[in-house]
């Protein structure tokens, strides 16, 4: 018995030292933090590895004055338009889908890619950190 009392002694320590490990490393996020990111927003930096749909949810001018490369314009004034290209290119490759508007403090992006995640419940559908600022900067 005092056997089995040791050896669980032991993982008991080695957990708790990895434990403490990673939360002072900043390893694994502090249990009592909010996190940075709201939920449905994926970072620039995490975006550029996958192979994504982008869908700029700015207005005409903002979109043909720049855009992410092969971006969909798809906003609350051209839904019925902008809904088949997507569906088209979607159905044709399914990936994630990234929405952006102009910047953090817009919401643009949030709310379509809420509308979207209505029509696609299949699709992975996730709203920028930061927006079109966070990709030209």
């Amino acid at each position: 018995m005092s056997r089995l009392l040791r050896e669980f002694s032991i993982i008991a320590l080695l957990t708790c030292i990895g434990a403490a490990f990673s939360l002072f490393n900043g390893l694994a996020p502090l249990p009592w933090v909010e996190p940075d990111l709201p939920a449905g927003e994926i970072r620039l930096v995490d975006a550029r590895v996958l192979n994504v749909l982008w869908i700029d949810a700015r207005g005409e001018d903002a979109y043909q004055q720049g855009h992410i490369p092969d971006a969909i314009q798809l906003n609350e004034d051209n839904w019925d338009d902008g809904i088949f290209t997507l569906m088209d290119a979607w159905l044709g490759n399914p990936r994630p889908i990234i929405v952006y508007c102009s910047s953090a403090r817009c919401g643009t992006s949030s709310r379509v890619a809420e509308r979207l995640r209505d029509a696609l419940p299949a699709a992975e559908i996730y709203s920028l950190h930061g927006g079109w600022d966070a990709w030209v900067h």
